[in-house]
């Protein structure tokens, strides 16, 4: 293989993947996304403290897990 072939095959691969990971939901920016919107629930009743927080996160990874669950079936 050529020094172009092996660059064109390169730059075909890295085409590729960005292709992939703009269909691929970013997981980590939902979670952050589901949390904010629980815990602007959990202050909106009064409660604003460590386990509102900790039970906002909570939620996200749930609604998260079943969300990959749901997409793999």
């Amino acid at each position: 293989m050529t020094v172009i072939e092996q660059r064109t095959m390169d730059a075909i691969l890295s085409i590729n993947r960005k292709i992939r990971d703009q269909r691929e939901p970013d997981w980590e920016q939902r979670r952050y996304e589901i949390a904010k919107e629980v815990m602007g629930a959990e202050v909106s009743k009064g409660s604003f403290s460590k386990d509102a927080a900790k039970y906002a996160v909570s939620c996200a990874d749930a609604l998260i897990k079943e969300l990959k669950n749901s997409q793999s079936e």
